[in-house]
Parts: C-alpha cells; structure tokens; sequence
C-alpha cells in the first residue's frame, strides 16, 4: 500500500477525549462519555488529486487501542453535502442512508472494526483547493485510557485510473482517564450536585433562607428542566446551562431538587435522564405539623400556620402557633415558656404552662380538666374553664364586680338563728345595737366577675 496522497488532520470533542467510566451495565448507557471525532482533509500539493472514495476504519472494543465501544448509533457526516455522500459498503452494515445521514451497525466484539465511507456523489471528483470535512457523532468512547488510531483507506490518483488497491494512513486519537465528579467539562461524570456558594462546599445542610448554588454537567445538545418543591423553575439560565443560583430566602424546609436532561439521538428522538437530590434544612419553616406521638422539643416550637397534637406535647421552651392550636381529647399540654396562639386555644385535657398564657381568641380548657399557669392569662374573647383553674399570676383584663343589696329586716340576736343569703350572694355587712338582745341586721351583695371590656 502506498501512502495516503491527501492530507488529513483531526479533532475530538470534548479535547481531550475521555474514556467511559468501567463497568457501566446495559441499560445504563447514559452514564457513558460520548465524543466526536471531526476530520479534515484537503490536497497541500500543487498537483491535482482524483479521488473516488475514502473509508475511515475505527476500532471497537474494550482494549486500550480500542476507539468505540460499539458501532451502533455512531452518526456519520459529511461536508459539502451536495457533492460526498456517506456510503456503507462493509457486509456488516445493516442501514446506510446515501444522504450524508446515520449508519446503524451490529454489536462488536473486542476486535471488530466499524467503517465509514465517503465518496463523490457524481463519481469521480477532484480534490484541489477545496478541502473536504468529515464528523463521526455520538461516539461511545471505550473504557480503556490509551492511544487508539481511525485507519485510512484512500482511492486517488494525480494521473491515470483510480487503483484498485487504496493508499492508506492513520490518524491517532488519545483517550484520557475517566474523571467523576461536577466538573463541568463535557463527558466527565453528569451528576447534579448543590454547593453553599460558587466553589464552596456541598449543602447538606443549610439554614432556611440560605442561597444554594445548583450544578450539573451539560454536554452540547442537551436540554434541561429543572423541579423543586413541587414545581418547575423557569429561568432562562437552566435549558442550556450548568447551573443555577436558589436566591436567598427561597428555601423554607428541606426541599427535593429534580433536574431533567434531555440527550438527542441521531434518529431525531431523544434520551431522558433524571438525577435528584435532596438538601436539609436545620431550623425549618413549616406550613402545618401535624403529629400523631409525643412531640419533645428543648427549644422554641413555632408553627405558622395550624399545629394539632394527637398525643402528648412538651416544649422546654417557648409554644406559638399562628393559627389555632388544638391539643386533641385526651392528651397533655406542657411548656416550660410562653404558649401563644393567635387564634383559637382549645385544650381538651391538661394544660400547665410555666410562663404567660396567651390566645388572641377564644381559650377553651373542656369539662373536669385543670388548666395552670405559672404567669399572666390573656384572652382576647371568652375564657372558659370547665374544671379546675390554677393561677400563679395575674389574669390580665379581669375584673370582679360588687353589687350591694339593702340591709335585712331586724331581729334580737337572741333569735336570730340561720340568716343566710339567697344564692350567688355573700354576706358584706352585719349590723347591732345594745346587748343580746338588741337589733341585729345583715347586709348581702352579689358578684359578678367579667372578662376584658
């Protein structure tokens, strides 16, 4: 064979090319590294070259020589496309579309060879001063690091008939080691990772409110959508991109963080992957919370909206709800602080708080249970106590009114026997003259004590 007599020059994307990761099972071909491989081919001489066709031969494999990993998907093209045209002429080819379109091929074994030809649409051409170009696509890199080569088989001639034997060449093609991890370089792991900031450390666990900095791995063509708390993100930073920035203040609670890639096929369809993540939240900001078994907290328990226990709860700490706060039949209500609801307060067994009681609307302790305080009471509406009422402090707004009665008829205190008052009535003055059996008469007032006017 002689040497080729065109020049050929080529590129991969990504540069460096890298090999797939080991060990990545059927079913899983989204995890492997993808390139391409663009040839460039033009005569450097000054005579003129007929040539009529030239096949590229890769290597498929798992050997460290070994270019693909397999032949099937590998998309081939070619420019200018109205003049070459991409042709399959190897027995193995299964589909070869004539219109610079995707050869498919069968699964290769650890030595089999994958080929690509190109040749002038009209027969035979010239190549001078215009050069030819050629694109391998959605190549499935193999997973050896190593030197591989494209071999070339080339049909040209500077005079006489195109021989039958081609001249022939190589074109050496690196293959770098595998790297994992968020590097955004294309086809170097694709994984979808949350940082604190820009180059800092992972979120696995934030303060709520605190800005987090999304990042994925983006490889051209793909297309992207991103989910968090239930919901799409729309930014124009995220179809296209690697990244994008939580603002402060968005993140309440520990929120699931979905990203979609959609990967193009060369039949025009395309792949889905998704990867998903989770971040913490320390002091999260909760909607409702609801609780079926004892609740224990050693610090501030806030809720901002309705918080309902179904068993026991105990707060060392101070208790507020926003909304209403129920204690469900049955169950104990404790708080080494203030318990504050800005709504309706029903407790429907004991309540001991240590510290002020509070409820900006009705507070309800239910028939035969005990309510304690250690500090102020205040209700803004009733105050209903069907059992027992302990307070070591003052009940705010509450007022104890006295209304006197006239004084008794008069009798010898001699005979005076049993003189009580009628009910709700307490004895408030005692009248007499002389000795025993002088004038004696009673006096009587009603009370009546009333809540926050």
């Amino acid at each position: 064979m002689s040497d080729c007599l065109l020049s050929y020059a080529l590129t991969t994307v990504p540069a460096p090319l890298t090999a797939s990761p080991p060990h990545v099972n059927p079913g899983n071909e989204d995890e492997l590294s993808y390139g391409s491989v663009d040839i460039v081919i033009s005569n450097s001489g000054s005579t003129p070259i007929r040539c009529s066709r030239i096949a590229f031969v890769l290597r498929v494999g798992r050997l460290a020589q070994d270019l693909a990993l397999r032949g099937e998907g590998i998309a081939p093209y070619v420019e200018p496309s109205d003049a070459w045209t991409v042709v399959g002429p190897q027995p193995d080819v299964l589909v070869a579309v004539p219109s610079a379109d995707t050869a498919v091929f069968p699964a290769a074994g650890d030595s089999s060879t994958v080929r690509f030809s190109v040749e002038p649409i009209s027969g035979a051409s010239e190549v001078t001063v215009d050069g030819l170009y050629v694109t391998l696509k959605n190549i499935p890199v193999s997973d050896k690091t190593g030197v591989s080569y494209i071999e070339i088989e080339e049909w040209a001639t500077t005079g006489g008939e195109i021989p039958t034997t081609p001249n022939s060449g190589s074109l050496e093609v690196a293959k770098f080691p595998f790297r994992s991890g968020a590097d955004p370089s294309p086809g170097v792991g694709r994984a979808l990772v949350a940082l604190e900031s820009n180059g800092g450390p992972p979120a696995t666990r934030i303060n709520a409110r605190q800005a987090v900095r999304l990042e994925w791995n983006h490889l051209r063509g793909d297309g992207h959508e991103l989910y968090m708390d239930g919901a799409r993100v729309w930014d124009d930073s995220i179809g296209l991109g690697s990244a994008y920035d939580i603002p402060a203040g968005t993140i309440l609670r520990d929120v699931a963080v979905a990203l979609k890639t959609s990967t193009p096929t060369p039949d025009g369809g395309f792949v889905t992957r998704w990867d998903h993540l989770t971040v913490c939240v320390t002091d999260q900001r909760l909607a409702s919370l609801d609780v079926t078994n004892a609740l224990t907290a050693d610090g501030p328990v806030q809720a901002n909206n309705q918080l309902t226990v179904t068993n026991t709860l105990t707060a060392n700490g101070q208790l507020k709800a926003n909304n209403a706060l129920t204690i469900a039949d049955g169950q104990t209500l404790t708080a080494g602080g203030p318990i504050q609801a800005n709504d309706q307060l029903t407790v429907t067994n004991t309540l001991t708080a240590n510290g002020q009681l509070k409820a900006n609307n009705a507070l309800t302790i239910a028939d035969g249970q005990t309510l304690t305080a250690g500090g102020p009471i205040e209700a803004n509406s009733d105050v209903t106590v069907r059992g027992t009422l302990n307070v070591a402090g003052a009940l705010t707004g509450v007022s104890v009114t006295l209304s006197r009665t006239g004084w008794s008829g008069k009798w010898k205190e001699s005979e005076a026997g049993e003189k009580e008052g009628t009910t709700n009535q307490v004895l408030v003055g005692r009248y007499h003259s002389g000795d025993e059996n002088g004038n004696t008469a009673h006096r009587y007032a009603t009370l009546q004590v009333k809540g926050p006017r």
